[in-house]
């Protein structure tokens, strides 16, 4: 789960930068592929070595210098191929953050960085469909096509394949290499040239911000309204108003919240999706850091979902901001939940920009639900456990789910 507004790589960006965080790296010379420091990293940043070493930890300098020089001078006399410093000096960072050992915790390139910022804000610049590609011929075909885009309205279809995007042939390119066409347009339109029950079309569609669909919904018999999330991004608190009012239109008497598969997403977008179902002022959650500092999370409002039945599906793979959300609803005895243990992922990450277009994305705190319970390794466990079984001819749990509301 990531900390505010930014939802969940080597070992020398704090050791060169000083701006990083303050913490003690002890083995620099632990990531043995980091190439000619002076000359690379150091050169990179404008920083001299003396200065690295004040700002940041206690080294032996002689010790230091004697093995940096070494490396550096194999390299030098030995390696085969060419180096880029940039490449050089981006490894080097990546490496002392995966010298952390944290799973979670990760160093992001500029590039990496503005993707990020546009998953979890759940916009982009597009045209609003899913591909994928099949391994037998290597065909890119549209996977989905999502509502209210300008794909939708430009007559794309789910299965088109995908041959050309602005007249430059897709044959042996990858997915990725299609996304990297259409969204490298920042506006305009691009021109998808596609292969439809062997009849080839040229089709025109505009570049604009599109959401990301983060929320499905429907009514389901009995007047049970049924709405699946998948993630918790920026977009989602809208997505999940809309549902809910299209549900309370049609006369939802109870409700199923499908959050199975959920990976989690924002802390902001679950304390404001509680805020629909938790009275005021109650605890979601708080926070504590390495040094004990307490944060807690309240809600902000009256709720507006009361006094209807609600089960909450969950499996291993809701996780972080998913177990918040069930967590709390199941504190507060405001929802059943269902299903298989969760995730069990109960610490928080926070994103450090690093000034320059990079960051870095850190492990700080635990988080503590209402029960004063932290969940990480362990998971939340339902009050129904019902395990799928690999049954894809009946969903289970979601006859469960439909069942508890009863």
């Amino acid at each position: 789960m990531e900390n505010n507004n930014k939802s969940d790589k080597g070992y020398l960006k704090g050791l060169i930068t000083g701006l990083l965080f303050a913490v003690v790296l002890v083995v620099v010379f632990a990531v043995a592929w980091v190439l000619r420091l002076n000359k690379y990293v150091l050169n990179y940043y404008g920083l001299s070595l003396s200065e690295v070493k004040s700002k940041q930890v206690k080294l032996n300098s002689d010790d230091f210098d004697t093995k940096m020089n070494k490396l550096a001078s194999y390299i030098e006399t030995f390696y085969l191929d060419d180096v880029s410093e940039e490449d050089m000096a981006e490894g080097a960072f990546n490496g002392v953050v995966a010298a952390l050992g944290d799973p979670y915790s990760e160093y992001y390139t500029e590039e990496e960085y503005e993707s990020l910022m546009e998953s979890t804000s759940g916009e982009y610049n597009g045209i609003g469909v899913s591909i994928s590609q099949k391994e037998e011929n290597g065909e890119i075909t549209i996977a989905t096509v999502f509502d209210d885009t300008p794909a939708k309205e430009a007559g794309i279809q789910e299965g088109d394949v995908i041959v050309a995007v602005d007249g430059n042939d897709m044959t042996g390119k990858s997915s990725q290499d299609v996304v990297s066409m259409i969204k490298g347009k920042t506006d305009g339109t691009v021109t998808i040239t596609v292969m439809r029950n062997g009849e080839k079309l040229d089709i025109q569609v505009e570049i604009r911000k599109v959401e990301r669909p983060t929320v499905a919904n429907h009514m389901m018999d009995g007047n049970i309204g049924y709405i699946k999330l998948s993630e918790f991004d920026g977009v989602s608190t809208s997505q999940f108003s809309e549902a809910l009012n299209e549900l309370k239109d049609q006369g939802m008497e109870k409700l199923v919240i499908d959050i199975r598969d959920n990976p989690g997403g924002r802390l902001d977008v679950v304390c404001d999706l509680l805020d629909l179902f938790v009275d005021k002022d109650k605890l979601i959650v708080y926070t504590k850091d390495k040094n004990g500092n307490k944060q807690e999370e309240y809600t902000r409002y009256d709720a507006s979902v009361k006094d209807i039945p609600i089960s909450i599906i969950v499996n291993g793979n809701s996780a972080s901001a998913a177990e918040v959300f069930t967590g709390v609803m199941q504190d507060y005895g405001l929802a059943k939940i269902v299903g298989t243990q969760t995730f069990g992922k109960g610490i928080v990450q926070k994103i450090l920009d690093m000034g320059d277009g990079s960051a870095v994305k850190l492990t700080v705190s635990k988080y503590y639900l209402p029960n004063d319970e932290n969940i990480h390794g362990q998971g939340i466990t339902p009050d129904y456990v019902i395990d799928a079984d690999g049954n894809t001819e009946e969903d289970v749990q979601l006859n469960k789910a439909l069942e508890v509301l009863e």
